[in-house]
């Protein structure tokens, strides 16, 4: 086994936001890998084939942590499970955490698969199908950051975070490292200087933070029809985070690092991103390191 396997790391699975399937790119899935076991935030389409890609496979899989429950973040886990079974080593077990619903959705995830399952099951050659348990995450409304959940290896908090009115329940995620005190926080979706983000985030080593690019935005609505335009701007705009915004964020928090994620509306290269967000760090004074990663990216911790 190389040395790096057993570096604690982000592995970037899937970094392009949306309901939209782009080609070639995949959608929300970040793999916080410690101590050799995997911990993904969100499981968009393809996540099944980009752990295999990434050379993770899913037998480190423990948990996976839903930021909410729009299906870019969540279409994955089916074949997270079913795939996962018949893997060698294969997935054995997967605690689901996220906002409430989610207890229903690890219940209910592959009632539609019965039949497909049983069949394979009947022909042998695969062992017990994963457990899953799944946990809602209750938060208080005042945005007070919470302990989720503590293994061997993190200690895992949230709070809650503004991802437009018709969201009732948007999560962040900080994970603290044990073995290293090093700190990683995920914002989910949420809308620019969220204070219950900044709060999470204070002298974080790591935000992986979700980001937007507002004129594409504008270029997109232009060419729909007016009331839809109207629509999609106004939820794009106050539920998302502008990349030119995102320095400022960081350097509040006091975040050592910056990375990009959930990069909407458009695909775009990663040197675009970058293109745009430096001279915003410049302007807002944050010198901490800026990644805009590309899917299968790995970022040492």
């Amino acid at each position: 086994m190389d040395s790096k396997d057993h570096e604690d790391r982000l592995v970037m699975l899937g970094v392009n936001g949306g309901p939209v399937i782009a080609p070639g790119e995949a959608q929300p899935a970040l793999a916080l890998v410690v101590n050799n076991a995997v911990y993904l935030v969100d499981c968009g389409l393809d996540s099944a084939r980009q752990l295999v890609h990434s050379g993770l496979g899913f037998g480190p899989v423990r948990s996976v942590f839903i930021t909410h429950h729009h299906f870019d973040h969540t279409s994955g886990l089916p074949a997270l499970l079913l795939h996962g079974w018949t893997a060698r080593p294969p997935l054995s077990f997967l605690d689901l955490w996220g906002p409430p619903g989610t207890k229903a959705k690890a219940r209910n995830l592959l009632a539609g698969f019965e039949d497909d399952i049983s069949l394979y099951q009947a022909g042998g050659g695969f062992g017990p199908f994963p457990a899953v348990e799944g946990h809602d995450i209750e938060l208080p409304a005042d945005g007070t950051i919470t302990p989720v959940m503590e293994d061997e290896n993190v200690v895992v908090a949230a709070t809650r975070v503004f991802h437009g009115p018709e969201v009732a329940d948007s999560y962040a995620y900080r994970f603290t490292i044990k073995r290293t005190g090093k700190v990683v926080v995920f914002s989910g979706d949420t809308a620019a200087h969220d204070a219950n983000l900044i709060a999470l985030a204070k002298d974080c080593d790591v935000l992986v933070h979700e980001t937007q690019d507002n004129s594409a935005v504008e270029r997109i609505a232009a060419g729909l029809p007016g009331p839809q335009a109207a629509e999609l701007t106004k939820h794009l705009f106050e539920a998302h985070s502008s990349v030119l915004e995102l320095p400022a964020i960081a350097a509040t928090a006091g975040a050592g690092k910056l990375v990009l994620s959930h990069y909407t509306p458009t695909v775009q290269p990663p040197e675009v991103w970058l293109a745009m967000v430096l001279p915003a760090a410049e302007k807002a004074g944050y010198t901490g390191e800026i990644v805009a990663p590309a899917a299968l990216d790995v970022i040492p911790l």
